[in-house]
């Protein structure tokens, strides 16, 4: 679900440029020649204006979501990832992204498309030009990416892994920053390998993550900036730590055995290990559910439950989480999470009961060793029949 919050919104503002280009010709070769990998045919591309982005915008979300937008609102209230008050999510989310948009690469249409205008909030410590091309060579990256990783079908596959699909997105977004932030060093008569050992160097390169908040309404909802910006700080930073363990040929190893949970992107030694044990991958998320009125089955992952606990969300192992609406449209919710030892479950349980009462909610939580479930909302035997 949440994934569709980094899918088409796919150029933050990491450094701020218009991206429209009239051919794609020069920037395909300067992505191969920074990546060492080369396309396997052109891009489409396709430009749009900024008066015409709203309405893309708005398509892209319905065509990725599997239930309507209004759904979409209610289930993030149900989750208490956004104010149960929060009004009009929707449109305060594709807000955001309008500010935001420089230009996004679809996977799904294999599609660059670019935008005509740069962002009123637009702003840059480069000269235009390397701004513009800088966009350009970071969603080239991901058309690269799709191309060779066969990035768009992996996205597919993981519609029903939540955590799955961010933790995806983390190594897209980081690659591509960091393939972006070569071609700025790159431009500046320096090679990105010559500054890997040196932690001043490293934090000017993640610095261009610091000013995103600058860019943001300060009305926006924290979950949807917290969602936005994980992908690209959280995987710099594993794209970095891969790139210091093997150069590009460990970032193709990445690209071909992503991570499978934002745990392994928040916890790279877990990540690097299993790499190295090539160890197979895990059955698809199942988000059946056979409750009558059940809205969705969630798999949040170690992000989510950071979001809403935080430092209490460390130590998760594995959750399904089932919003059920009754005839009068009010939810129950149904969390069932898995820890990696009992020490851990007890601190989520305390903290979680405690955020959810906060929340002015009277939820029932059970602790069975390393277990956890929760449940609250409308339906007393639903939750009874849960917790049995």
């Amino acid at each position: 679900m949440f994934r569709r919050l980094t899918t088409f919104a796919a150029a933050l503002v990491l450094l701020s440029a218009t991206a429209h280009a009239a051919s794609l010709e020069t920037e395909m070769k300067t992505v191969e020649r920074l990546r060492g990998l080369t396309f396997d045919h052109p891009v489409t591309q396709r430009t749009i204006t900024r008066a015409e982005l709203p309405k893309v915008l708005r398509a892209q979300m319905e065509k990725s979501l599997p239930y309507s937008p209004d759904d979409y609102a209610l289930i993030l209230r149900a989750l208490q990832l956004v104010d149960a008050g929060s009004s009009d999510l929707v449109r305060t989310m594709l807000d955001l992204y309008q500010s935001q948009v420089l230009a996004f690469y679809d996977p799904l249409t294999h599609t660059y498309f670019a935008l005509d205008q740069m962002p009123s909030a637009a702003g840059g410590l480069l000269d235009n030009d390397t701004l513009r091309q800088s966009v350009v060579i970071h969603e080239l990256t991901h058309a690269l990416q799709d191309q060779r990783f066969h990035a768009g079908e992996r996205d597919l596959a993981l519609q029903k892994d939540t955590d799955g699909s961010l933790a995806l997105h983390a190594l897209m977004e980081g690659e591509a920053t960091f393939v972006m932030l070569d071609y700025v060093l790159d431009h500046a008569g320096q090679k990105i390998s010559d500054v890997m050992d040196s932690p001043e160097a490293l934090e000017l390169l993640t610095s261009s993550m610091n000013g995103a908040d600058a860019t943001i309404d300060p009305g926006t909802p924290r979950y949807f900036a917290e969602s936005l910006k994980f992908p690209y700080a959280e995987g710099l930073k594993l794209v970095i730590e891969g790139y210091r363990r093997g150069g590009w040929k460990m970032i193709d190893s990445m690209d071909e055995n992503p991570p499978r949970s934002t745990r392994e992107v928040l916890h790279p030694s877990e990540y690097f290990a299993r790499l190295a044990r090539s160890a197979a991958s895990p059955p698809a998320f199942d988000d059946e559910s056979s409750l009558p009125g059940a809205l969705t089955v969630e798999h949040l992952g170690e992000f989510h439950w950071r979001f809403l606990v935080g430092n209490a969300g460390a130590g998760w192992v594995d959750d399904r989480v089932t919003v059920v609406q009754d005839l009068r449209c009010d939810t129950t919710v149904l969390v069932d999470t898995q820890w990696q030892d009992a020490a851990h479950a007890r601190t989520f349980r305390d903290a979680y009961d405690a955020f959810l009462r906060k929340r002015a909610l009277d939820p029932r939580v059970t602790l069975d060793g390393t277990r956890v479930k929760a449940a609250y909302g409308a339906d007393d035997k639903l939750m009874e029949s849960f917790l049995r």
